[in-house]
């Protein structure tokens, strides 16, 4: 592969396995260029001592050369057709396992860069690119190249004075597809950047179908999809254009190539000094140069493309995740997870130390099987704040600590298998409701499924489907109401009996009387798990042991709603508004 293409060498070196396969290949491409190549030496032979000569003989046995010469550089051609399609399908395989398994290692910091529909493209189109180009290199990446300098050399061998004929045309196809290489490769980095805007449009518009629809916004969205579609239709039209022009380019070189070479050798054989046979070879040898350089004409682009997807990939690849386990891993406890977590002067910014915080002094303890509430307006940071305690992202400054120790010297996996989690956008994964809710844990036995589905208040509904726990769930749970998927969700969390829970929000589409019902479930199911609960609605918090109220990432009052209800004007205020019909004496 030349050097300008160091990203599609990259993901061809990645593939360690494939060298044993590339090697037997281009052993293959050499015996097959070169029993082609031995064909126009025959032809020149057959004619002058052969027909020329009136020798019978010398034509068949010529003939019989040629033919197994032939058969010769077919098979070799088609054993190297073989291991090319195998290295390139094994390629796509393993970048398609590997960027996978990367992405799998992301933060969300990460996520938050790379939308869904961009990782789908990685995943999809720009690995086909790879695919397509590491089959068309390992046929001919040495082929062509061969099969011009042998034929090179076969020229200066027998007609050295039309040798400059050849380097002619050589030089300035070079430079030809040297100039185009350079076009094509910007290009199709535009192409595939409109790509990536045409998925993200796609990904929204199908997950978002029925709000589309509710809000009549079907004619913005097709104007919306339709700028962005022919955006993408110009910036693969410009390729294209540049494509076209070398097949043309290249026919236009070779036949001006083939009148020289008619002209200067047929002065040639009628001086005398250069028979027909060979003339015939040499035209012969044309004739491979041009069928090299019209496959080339196919091959390039294609590999130039490969070079835009391979650089985008690589991205992918270098990308470093956010949050990184310590090399000073703290030892695990023996006592198991008692569930005091403890934020020591928390800052956290999205953008870094130095960029604006969106979390700021935020101190404060929960205690193993306290329920912790966090309540403030939209956007006070009450789903970043619990977001830090999985370790979702690191915090910018102060500590977390659980049982005693900082989450940055736990391993990652280790802190999500003591915390537990149900997230705002309550997510169902293809499958059953029972390998659903079993997600936190193998082998889970299905007492402990059920006693959790009763505990969310989602077996009931569970029970009067025809299949019971084996239901079918589509894809993202659209099979289920916002409330059904929300008690699915916590189902899910509390079934590994955590030694932390996390609600974020997740009750929001139940009624106020089965969300009570839940929160009374749980402190009887796991009376020992710490608690913390993020709410938009008051009636969420009233029975925590500690709320903690949120305004612009600080802390503004903590205390039970008891405390709050006595001196926070704020809480007052959310109060009022939630439940002004309800007395005070009511909700003591």
């Amino acid at each position: 592969m030349p050097v300008i293409l160091p990203n599609l060498n990259r993901m061809l070196v990645i593939y360690k396995g494939a060298w044993g396969w590339i090697a037997l290949s281009q052993l293959f491409v050499i015996l097959g260029a070169t029993f082609m190549l031995l064909i126009p030496v025959q032809i020149s032979a057959l004619i002058d001592k052969g027909v020329l000569a009136g020798d019978i003989g010398v034509v068949v046995d010529k003939a019989l050369l040629m033919l197994l010469f032939a058969i010769l550089a077919g098979a070799f051609s088609m054993a190297n057709l073989y291991i090319a399609a195998r290295v390139g399908e094994g390629t796509a395989h393993y970048l398609r396992k590997e960027v996978y398994k990367k992405i799998q290692t992301f933060s969300f910091g990460n996520l938050d860069r790379n939308p869904v529909g961009v990782l789908l493209v990685r995943l999809t189109s720009d690995i086909y690119q790879i695919n397509v180009a590491a089959s068309f290199s390992i046929r001919f990446a040495l082929y062509a190249p061969f099969m011009i300098l042998v034929a090179l050399v076969f020229v200066y061998i027998s007609s050295p004075d039309l040798v400059w004929i050849f380097i002619v045309v050589i030089l300035i196809t070079a430079v030809m597809f040297g100039v185009i290489s350079w076009l094509l490769q910007g290009q199709y980095i535009v192409r595939q950047q409109n790509l990536d805007r045409v998925n993200n449009v796609l990904q929204e518009d199908f997950s978002g179908v029925r709000v589309i629809k509710a809000f009549v916004r079907k004619d913005y969205e097709n104007s919306r999809f339709k700028g962005v579609n022919e955006k993408f239709r110009a910036a693969s039209l410009s390729p294209l254009g540049t494509s076209a022009f070398i097949l043309p380019a290249i026919f236009l070189i070779l036949g001006l190539s083939n009148a020289l070479v008619i002209w200067f050798g047929g002065l040639q054989v009628i001086a005398g000094t250069m028979g027909v046979g060979e003339i015939i070879a040499f035209t012969q040898y044309f004739f491979f140069i041009l069928a090299q350089l019209w496959i080339l004409s196919f091959v390039m682009p294609q590999i130039i493309s490969a070079e835009a997807s391979a650089g985008r990939i690589a991205g992918i690849i270098d990308s470093k995740p956010n949050v990184v386990d310590s090399p000073q891993v703290a030892m695990p406890g023996t006592t198991g997870t008692q569930g005091r977590v403890v934020f020591e002067n928390v800052s956290f910014s999205y953008e870094g130390a130095g960029g604006k915080e969106v979390i700021k002094n935020i101190s404060f303890t929960a205690e193993p099987g306290q329920t912790i509430a966090f309540l403030g307006p939209t956007g006070s940071g009450k789903s970043t704040l619990v977001n830090l305690i999985p370790r979702f992202y690191d915090v910018t400054s102060g500590r977390i600590t659980i049982d005693g120790t900082d989450i940055r010297a736990i391993p990652q996996d280790e802190v999500r298998g003591k915390v537990y989690i149900a997230l705002q956008e309550s997510v169902l994964f293809s499958g059953t409701i029972k390998e659903n809710i079993g997600f936190g844990g193998t082998d889970m036995p299905f007492d402990q499924l059920v006693a959790a589905s009763k505990a969310a208040e989602a077996d009931g509904f569970i029970s009067v489907i025809p299949s019971g726990y084996d239901s079918h769930v589509a894809r993202r749970g659209a099979n289920f109401s916002g409330g059904q998927k929300q008690r699915l969700s916590i189902a899910r969390a509390i079934a590994p009996e955590p030694g932390i829970l996390i609600l974020d929000d997740s009750t929001s589409a139940v009624d106020v009387a089965t969300e009570s019902r839940i929160q009374a479930a749980l402190a009887t199911m796991i009376p020992r798990t710490t608690r913390l609960i993020v709410a938009q609605r008051i009636s969420t918090v009233l029975m925590a042991d500690k709320i903690i109220l949120l305004d612009k990432g600080e802390i503004v009052e903590m205390g039970n709603h008891q405390d709050l209800i006595a001196r926070s004007p704020l809480y007052m205020e959310i109060f009022e508004s939630q439940l002004g019909g309800i007395t005070r004496e009511d909700i003591a």
